[in-house]
């Protein structure tokens, strides 16, 4: 199930076998011990790609891979140098790990201006557009992935209702901001989740 034999994925799997075999009336009380150990704070963002399905029966999938590891291969080091890392390539997807919201709004810049760079120095059928979700919260935080409520909603927002070029932040996100980078949000609307309203705020992007 889990890519990478790393400390925090084998501590993660040595727990998850500890607590199937205990009873069920036993398994709040040890999910409360282990959280310590196996969750952190993290900003999340989860991106997706514009016109994802019709670009492939367009173009075939071949020529957006060639464009998407381009893509991925010039973010990556303008990610690490803006406090952030790719956790993990899913589909037409970028999950991206950052220490703070702070970082990861700054993340969603730099990617964007690298996304602008690229498209404008290719043919119309060779650019891309991203949308994003951003959260924030306790994360199980795993060498090649990452697991969590906030997770959950940072894809959610990314994949289904921001537009391309927008990025949303979840409550819990946007509460972790302050000073210049609080300035930049706009409220954006109220989503439900169950019987859970959900106010959203929309990022204003720098254009770089």
């Amino acid at each position: 199930m889990f890519r990478a034999p790393g400390p925090r994925t084998r501590r993660l799997a040595a727990f998850l076998r500890r607590r199937a075999r205990a009873t069920p009336v036993r398994r709040p009380a040890l999910d409360c011990q282990a959280f310590p150990h196996l969750f952190r704070k993290r900003a999340v963002v989860f991106t997706d790609t514009a016109d994802f399905t019709v670009r492939t029966v367009r173009e075939g999938i071949l020529h957006f891979l060639m464009l998407f590891e381009r893509l991925v291969s010039a973010a990556a080091p303008a990610l690490e140098a803006a406090g952030g890392e790719i956790v993990k390539v899913e589909g037409d997807s970028l999950l991206l790990r950052f220490d703070g919201v702070k970082e990861a709004c700054h993340g969603v810049d730099v990617l964007e201006g690298c996304l602008r760079r690229l498209n404008r120095a290719g043919p119309k059928d060779e650019r891309l557009a991203f949308s994003y979700g951003i959260g924030y919260g306790d994360v199980l935080d795993l060498e090649d992935d990452l697991f969590g409520l906030e997770v959950n909603l940072a894809s959610k927002l990314g994949e289904d209702m921001a537009r391309p070029g927008e990025a949303l932040l979840t409550p819990a996100a946007a509460a972790a901001l302050d000073g210049a980078e609080l300035r930049r949000l706009v409220p954006h609307r109220v989503v439900t989740f169950g019987t859970r309203a959900i106010p959203i705020q929309r990022l204003k992007l720098r254009r770089r």
